[in-house]
This record gives C-alpha cells, structure tokens and sequence, in this order.
C-alpha cells in the first residue's frame, strides 16, 4: 500500500508539472510580439476623454490631427510621451446645434504643400450673423500660422450644415454642404447649400466641373439635390466616391456620386424610382444616421477588404456594405464592430488601421487576439489562470489619456 501511494503521489506530481508546463509555454505563445491573431478586430482606444473630437486628417509625415468641434482647435495627437498639441485654433466658431468646427483635410504633399483645411460655423458677432465658411490654414512647423478664406458666407442654420472636407484621388478637395434647414437650396443651382463641391487645393474651380459655363450656375458644384451629408469615400479600385446622407424620419440614404447627379432632396427620398432623380444604393427606415465612411483596406479580417464602412451615429455601429461589381448596389450588409457611443469620423489611417472618433474619444479597429489552444490535461483552472496574460501588443492602447469632457447626448443631427 505505501508503494501504490508513493506511486500515485509521482503520477499526480508529474500531472501537475505537465500541466504546469503547458500553461508556461502558452503564456509564453500568446504574451510575445506577433503573437497569433484571430481573423477577428477589436476596437482599441488611442485617447478619450476628448472634448467632441468630430474630425480626423491623417498627414504623410505620420502626424494625425483632429478637429474639436467647438473648442475650434485643430489638434496633433500625441503619443506615450508627447502630449497632444494645438496646431491652430480657429476664432469665432458658432456652437448652437449641429454647428462648430466641422470638417477637417491635410493637403496630400503636407508638409511640402504645408495647408490644412477646415469648415466652421463662424459667429460673426459684431455683424450679427452666422455663417459657414471653408479656410486653408498654412503651416510652419509644428504650428499654423495664419488663415485664408477659401468660400465664404455659405448660408448655415442650428441644423443640416454638413461640414465634411476630404481629398479625392483626383486631388480634388470635396466640402459636403446640407441645405441649412431650407430644402429649396437643394435644387437651386445658383448656391452651394445642399450640394457636394469640387474645388482645386488652391481655390480654384476646375475646368471639368459639371456645371462650368452654365449661366447662373455655382461652378463650385459637384452633385446636388442633397439634405444634410456626413461623410464621403472614394473606393480604392474604381475611384468611384459615395456620401451618406440624413434624411428625416426615415430614408436615410448612401448615394453613389455621379458628376451633376440630382439626388432628388426635396422632392423625392429614398429609393423613389423617379427619373431623373437618382437613388441611393441603400436606404434606411427606421433611420440609423449615418455619418463619415471609408472602404476597408485593412488584411484582418479579410472577408471584409473592399466593402464600404459607414459610421452609425444612432446604434453606434460600423455598418458593412458588400457592394455589387458595379459598385451601384449593396449584396449585403454587416456590422464589422460597435463603438461605445456615436460614431462621427470613419478614416483609413496611414497604419493601414481603420480609425474612428466619437464624442469623446479616438479608437483603432485591431486584429483581436487568437483564442488559446488548451493543452491535454490543462484544465478549467488553468484556463482561468491564463485569461489575464493575453496581452495585445498595440502600441497606441498605451498613449496617455487627457482630462476627461461631459458628453452630449446622442440625438438625430
């Protein structure tokens, strides 16, 4: 009897050991750089606490600003040992409603072309008036060091400003305008509101504009016929662009652009099959308010490289659109992650990352952690005791956060 209990005391001593083994060596696996990944992402916060960070702009030099929408700074973020840093701040912006410093681009030579671009809600306080405005901020350095008004005096309202800028791969920059809350703007010609404009990096109109030449006509204009658009992005392939659309109880709307397109706003919404009014790709009832968009270029996961990712200010999701070859239709629709509040921004970063902006925080979507392989004999405990070590390896889920902001709540912009 001794012999069988020493015996069973060794069997049980090299199960422990065995056991003890497999844990170390996966702790070891999943705790080294380049550690497996899953073919799933994760949202990883790069900084909260910010107060309404509601535009991002990425620069070829690496650095990436934001744009607080009613601080009226524009910001370089920092990183675990460089706080962030104001490179502008722009006067005089309007804070009623859905206004404020709105949109934001770097010129795609930044620093060689050293121009930064923004639309703001000006409150032009000694006029009595309020207005929307596009201005190039030059660079010097690390800092901006003067203004130019690009467009001026674009009619805004408490609602339907709009304000995105962005680059096409024309080395165009596109400014989505909303209506102002007046719906006739929409289809008149004459005037930017309600429309998506196409302009040179230095002002000037470019000659293959659709309306060019046409008497009465804003040469500055793109598409019109629109509500309120809160993002735009260009598919990587084709060059096609797309811009999502607000509507009113319903019909949201992501709209293919096509040069001089009528998207019906107001007099149609919504897939309306009405010539010569064109429909969106998809719409939505009950409306989810779709805000910026970018097509996905990220490796993880794969299934998801090409389709068009659309911000959800209202259920807080990254809405995935599988589109047809023709990009004029959506074969399906998934969700690739949920935020913790309102999407605003949607960007491709230059880290070949997804990135997005809530009202009060900068996320990065990231290959989530391969699940671990648990070894023969391993156990439930041993299980639990390796959860902890699972570490990610993202440099920016370490940057150091800022003081922390109240949130607005979530409402239909």
């Amino acid at each position: 009897m001794e012999t069988r209990g020493r015996l069973a005391f060794v069997a049980a001593l090299v199960a422990i050991l065995v056991g003890a083994a497999g844990l170390a060596v996966l702790w070891w696996s999943v705790s080294q750089p380049g550690a497996p990944v899953s073919d799933q992402v994760q949202l990883s916060a790069v900084r909260t606490g910010l107060p309404w960070p509601i535009a991002l702009a990425f620069s070829p030099d690496g650095r990436v600003f934001f744009a607080e929408r009613f601080t009226g700074r524009i910001q370089v973020l920092g990183n675990t040992t460089i706080l962030d840093s104001t490179f502008f701040t722009i006067p005089e912006v309007a804070s009623s409603g859905e206004q404020g410093l709105l949109g934001l681009a770097v010129d795609p030579n930044f620093p060689n072309s050293p121009y930064v671009y923004a639309y703001y809600t000006r409150d032009d306080a000694a006029n009595g008036t309020v207005y929307n405005r596009l201005v190039r901020i030059r660079g010097s350095g690390s800092v901006g060091s003067g203004m130019d008004i690009m467009r001026d005096r674009i009619a805004a309202s408490a609602i339907h400003n709009s304000g995105v800028v962005e680059f096409g791969p024309d080395g165009k920059l596109y400014t989505l305008v909303g209506d102002a809350a007046n719906s006739a703007f929409a289809q008149d010609l004459s005037g930017p509101n309600g429309k998506v404009l196409r302009i040179n990096s230095d002002g000037a109109v470019p000659s293959d504009n659709p309306f060019v030449g046409r008497p009465g006509a804003d040469a500055d204009v793109y598409t019109f016929g629109h509500r309120n658009m809160f993002g735009i992005a260009w598919n990587p392939s084709t060059h096609a662009g797309y811009v999502s659309e607000n509507g009113p109880q319903d019909s949201d709307e992501i709209n293919l652009l096509v040069p001089g397109g009528n998207y019906g706003w107001p007099n149609v919404r919504g897939i309306a099959r009405t010539p010569p009014y064109l429909d969106p790709i998809i719409a939505y009832t009950p409306v989810i308010v779709p805000t910026n968009a970018a097509f996905y270029t990220a490796t993880v996961p794969a299934a998801s490289r090409g389709h068009l990712i659309v911000g959800s200010f209202n259920d807080h999701r990254l809405h995935e659109l599988a589109l047809t070859a023709d990009g004029a239709g959506v074969i399906r629709e998934t969700f690739l992650a949920t935020a913790p509040d309102g999407i605003l921004d949607v960007e491709m970063g230059l880290d070949g990352m997804l990135w997005l902006t809530t009202s009060s925080g900068v996320y990065r979507l990231v290959p989530a952690p391969a699940s671990p392989t648990p070894v023969a004999g391993f156990g439930m405990m041993g299980l639990l005791a390796l959860a902890p070590t699972v570490v990610g390896g993202d440099p920016w889920s370490r940057l150091l956060p800022s003081r922390d902001s109240e949130r607005t709540p979530p409402r239909k912009p």
